[in-house]
């Protein structure tokens, strides 16, 4: 893919991360060099330090572009929560995984790339990566926490973040790796579509978030 004469250089920069979100999806983050994303893109390396700077910050820029809008939709949700909507396990579930569920419809790729991608996210085993991945987090975490907390008077912050760490990884694995159903229930149980998936994702991750806690200090 030539770059063209003449081309933008935001044009350069924009096909360098689609092809960058393309291969990672495919081959994971470590398979992947920066030499194989630019000759896909018809760029050089040159490009690639001087949008990004390096391999890292390609990836955490990768990252980003599909997670910021899923995290903007999810604080869009819990600002309409907590401007009235009624503040319950359900509204806080559905401000969770709704993003999560329009971003894929969305078909990012038209071929499952952001679920492909998200699965490599969750499942990098190279801290650095890992690191760069929850760089896009924190500020939609407390936001959550922060409304469980307000949600169900009693819960501590330590409960708070667990529960939501417990919804992120039902949420991940059911998602993600739903190809498993298959096998768990050794063929007997198909795989639902998307709207009875998130139904029944929502009725279990609501009774979590108002389940009967331990006795804990805090």
């Amino acid at each position: 893919m030539p770059a063209l004469v003449g081309e933008a250089p935001a044009d350069t920069r924009e096909r360098l991360l689609d092809v960058a979100e393309q291969l990672f999806a495919e081959r994971g983050f470590d398979a992947v060099s920066l030499r194989a994303i630019t000759t896909e893109a018809g760029a050089n390396l040159a490009a690639v330090n001087y949008y990004f700077g390096s391999k890292e910050a390609l990836i955490e820029a990768v990252v980003a572009r599909l997670v910021e809008p899923v995290n903007r939709k999810r604080i869009e949700l819990l600002d309409g929560i907590k401007r009235g909507e009624e503040c319950d396990a359900r509204s806080i579930a559905k401000a969770f995984i709704d993003p999560v569920l329009e971003a894929a419809a969305r078909g990012i790729g038209g071929d499952n790339r952001f679920f492909k991608l998200m699965s490599r996210c969750m499942a990098a085993r190279d801290e650095r990566v890992s690191r760069l991945v929850m760089r896009q987090f924190p500020e939609v975490v407390a936001r959550f926490v922060e409304i469980i907390r307000e949600g169900f008077p009693g819960v501590s912050s330590n409960t708070a973040h667990l529960r939501l760490l417990f919804m992120a990884g039902a949420m991940a694995h059911s998602l993600f790796h739903h190809d498993k159903l298959a096998i768990l229930s050794q063929g007997r149980c198909e795989l639902p579509s998307f709207e009875v998936l998130r139904e029944e994702m929502l009725i279990f991750l609501a009774a979590g978030l108002t389940a009967k806690k331990m006795e804990e200090g805090n």
